[in-house]
């Protein structure tokens, strides 16, 4: 028999990145795929404006209501705000006090009752999971137990060489500076098109090869090395040499912030040098495909999907 599970959420933050619907949608869409695919069935409810402020009037806190679905999945803090009583799992792709100020002001609440909400939401859940650092971070010292502490698994984007297929530019550094950054590629390329990362759908269409300028920060779905590599998307990064050296200084363990030449991507020093090689590659992209290739097993996102699954939905 399957479990139901039911993933409510509430787009309240337009600058949030990912928005919960694009988590909630991930994660329906992966269950459905997945190597569990049957043990479960997933409904997803979303939830307006006007349907948050229901939820504040109609449920106070301090007086817990049991779920009515097998299984409550409450993804970040619209869901949080607005069923706080409920006793369900708690997802947390970001920190859910972060913007509560915003909140506060989009809800018409005073921003300290707020907080105080979202608190009781955490204390009154079955289970907390968290998929972001700072998610963990600002809930574990709130909590009397340690929240579960998980990253969102690889989703792959999809590949295609076909002509007019767009190419992924995801700006780590300075935000600003993605402008010129586009503006350049557009002006050396207008045969090209070139669409700058967005959390919201960037799984919407395939890529012809993705651009990492600057040390991979974006740990959103779509802007990681391994939502890249499993989908075949070749890779590559330009990042400033003495950037690079400071931060392998800095950190001596493996992460996912920088590609290795040859073996997971393309790295280049100078933006004049990647321009260079993207000239090469529009005309034969065999090198970048045949390194794509090589990196396509560097993650196993069904087991990252299913490890996930065991957690919020079984």
């Amino acid at each position: 028999m399957q479990a139901l599970s039911t993933i409510v959420y509430a787009d309240i933050d337009p600058a949030a990145s990912p928005q919960p619907s694009a988590v909630a949608n991930s994660i329906a869409t992966a269950a459905k795929d997945s190597l569990s695919a049957g043990q479960f069935e997933i409904v997803q409810r979303q939830l307006s404006l006007s349907d948050v402020r229901q939820g504040l009037e109609e449920f106070p806190t301090g007086h817990e209501h049991l779920a009515v679905d097998d299984n409550l999945i409450l993804l970040d803090a619209g869901a949080l705000i607005a069923c706080a009583p409920y006793r369900g799992r708690v997802v947390l792709t970001m920190d859910p006090f972060a913007h509560t100020q915003a909140y506060a002001g989009t809800l018409g609440i005073d921003v300290d009752v707020l907080r105080v909400r979202l608190h009781d939401a955490l204390l009154s859940a079955e289970k907390v999971i968290t998929l972001d650092s700072r998610a963990f971070d600002a809930v574990c010292p709130l909590l009397p137990n340690r929240p579960e502490k998980k990253t969102f698994p690889a989703t792959p984007l999809r590949s295609s060489h076909a002509a007019g297929t767009a190419i992924l530019v995801v700006g780590n550094e300075d935000p600003n500076s993605m402008k010129q950054v586009m503006a350049n590629f557009e002006r050396e390329f207008p045969a090209e098109k070139f669409i700058a990362y967005d959390a919201g759908s960037v799984f919407e269409q395939p890529w012809k090869m993705v651009l990492h300028m600057g040390l991979i920060r974006d740990s959103g779905p779509g802007a990681r090395l391994a939502d890249a590599w499993p989908g075949g998307v070749p890779v590559l990064q330009c990042v400033e040499p003495a950037r690079l050296e400071a931060y392998q200084r800095r950190h001596h363990q493996a992460v996912h912030a920088f590609i290795e030449h040859g073996k997971t991507g393309l790295l280049f020093p100078k933006m004049e040098e990647l321009i260079r090689a993207l000239r090469e590659l529009f005309s034969d992209s065999l090198p970048a495909r045949s390194v794509a290739r090589a990196a396509r097993h560097r993650v196993d996102p069904a087991a990252e999907w299913d490890a996930l699954f065991a957690e919020i939905l079984v």
